[in-house]
């Protein structure tokens, strides 16, 4: 399929029009650790991983080759504790450097800004271990810096690990976490949305004004999970709220991506199994009044390119040579909470009921234990064979054609609006995304132009949604909080025992 559109039936007259293709999106998956999705892979001598931590300069070069292919955002997972459920240990977590250690995506991200221009950046951040104002803050300032470049990937923490860093003995529980986090992103659309009117701003020497107070109000919130009463201490950036993704499509989290995400980030191994999840969040959107097409979807997915199928196949084997099998069923074990190490026949079938961790990813362990032509039957060997390239997700193998095909087949089958393109190797999976992979989607069709060096930069938002669409667009629940129509609400009051009785008999 190479054709820039397709045919669409003839017309009354006898005259055919043409249907443009889905423009498929594309982000970039890193992670500030060397083993992200394909641990091992730092043994390789081509690959850059263990330079993250060194200076810059890996963030800063990998802004600008993604810059030069076109690609939307990079997209920055992370992760607050290490992975302990393998062997009941953070043993062979660190000592494989399955996702250990890890930075903060935040630090690189202003270095990157400076040597780009159109490139977006998505931030997995957390609602479990900060108040909502400092969240506030920090986005607000990125969104000045990178002139509204800035989405936050927004993620409810789930690992005991991560609790006990803290200081908590034990993580939240799983819809109680979603509760939580509906409450935090109500108190940041009203700092963000419902404190400064765009005139605030005076710069009057002459009276020396700089803000007109009228023009800035305090958010007072008093709810079941967070008090705040203050006005946003950052005046409105480009975009006001950062464009929104969120990861999740267990029931909670599908009810809160479909209220407040503008992107989701789904993983799964086969198209047939991802479907009816994208098919019921489009359905969510549209019965909360929203647009179901504007809810974009992203799939995970790992390319292998070469110039022939010989040289992707060579890449392949040689990636298989690298990869810690022990490090992917690390992060196997920590995402789904089943401890394969505990397995004696590595043909068992693996279920959902041999997960035993209470904190786990609850989509993950649907996913992967979930049978699909591509696999049949779920079983400790057949995991140790495809976690550690991809996590689990699909790896696609071949020249650039190939795996254009294969996305198309994901946008098909799934209706998947894009992919985070995760690396097995960094940068050489990017170059080949930009060398190679790019240009054959682009001369489907399939993948916007590169813009002219002249061309005024987008914002994260319009670069998915269009030119002009700088802010939420109206269809979402945060513009509820906008500053002409925002109504402070009144304080939370815990429900009484005789209240809580009379509900239970009414229901």
């Amino acid at each position: 399929m190479s054709d820039t559109h397709e045919p669409h039936p003839p017309t009354a007259n006898g005259t055919t029009s043409q249907i443009p293709k889905k423009q498929i999106l594309l982000n970039a998956f890193d992670m500030f650790t060397p083993g992200h999705l394909s641990p091992g892979q730092w043994k390789s001598p081509s690959d850059r991983s263990t330079t993250k931590f060194e200076s810059l300069d890996y963030w800063t070069n990998l802004a600008k080759l993604l810059e030069k292919g076109g690609i939307n955002a990079l997209f920055l997972a992370d992760t607050y504790g290490g992975y302990d459920t393998y062997e009941g240990s953070l043993d062979e977590c660190v000592r494989r450097g399955a996702q250990w250690p890890m930075g903060d995506p935040v630090i690189p991200i202003s270095a990157m800004a400076t040597v780009t221009k159109n490139l977006a950046f998505g931030i997995t951040a957390s609602t479990s271990f900060e108040p909502p104002f400092l969240l506030a803050k920090r986005f607000s300032t990125l969104d000045h810096l990178t002139k509204g470049r800035i989405g936050w990937n927004i993620v409810t923490s789930w690992k005991k690990s991560a609790f006990k860093a803290i200081g908590l003995d034990n993580p939240i529980e799983h819809d109680q976490r979603y509760e939580q986090a509906d409450e935090y992103l109500r108190v940041l659309y009203k700092l963000w949305n419902a404190s400064w009117t765009p005139s605030a701003i005076q710069l009057s020497p002459s009276s020396d004004i700089y803000h007109d107070p009228s023009q800035v109000r305090q958010i007072n919130h008093s709810g079941k999970y967070f008090e705040l009463s203050t006005p946003h201490i950052v005046p409105p950036s480009p975009q006001r709220t950062p464009f929104l993704f969120q990861a999740g499509t267990s029931s909670a989290g599908s009810e809160f991506a479909t209220t407040h995400a503008e992107a989701v980030f789904v993983s799964s191994h086969a198209p047939s199994v991802l479907a009816p999840k994208v098919q019921k969040l489009r359905a969510l959107a549209q019965q909360k009044g929203r647009d179901p097409a504007s809810l974009k979807v992203f799939a995970t997915f790992t390319p292998i390119i070469g110039r022939t199928k010989e040289e992707a196949r060579a890449k392949y084997e040689e990636a298989r040579k690298n990869a810690s099998v022990i490090g992917g069923l690390v992060l196997f074990s920590g995402w789904t909470g089943i401890d394969i190490s505990q397995f004696a026949d590595l043909d068992q079938e693996i279920s959902v009921s041999d997960s035993k961790e209470k904190n786990k990813i609850l989509s993950i362990l649907d996913n992967f234990t979930t049978p699909s032509e591509e696999v049949p039957r779920w079983t400790p060997r057949v995991v140790a064979e495809r976690a550690a390239i991809g996590g689990l997700g699909p790896v696609a193998v071949g020249t650039a054609e190939q795996v254009a095909d294969e996305m198309e087949r994901w946008v098909r089958e799934a209706d998947v609006d894009g992919f985070n393109v995760a690396y097995v190797t960094t940068p050489g999976t990017f170059e080949d995304v930009v060398d190679l992979l790019v240009p054959e989607l682009r001369r489907r069709g399939l993948y916007p132009e590169q813009k002219s060096e002249s061309a005024e930069a987008w914002t994260a938002r319009e670069k998915v949604y269009g030119r002009g669409q700088k802010q939420l667009r109206e269809d979402h629940v945060g513009r509820k909080y906008d500053w002409d129509v925002y109504v402070e609400e009144e304080p939370y009051k815990a429900q009484t025992e005789e209240e809580a009785r009379e509900e239970l008999a009414e229901a």
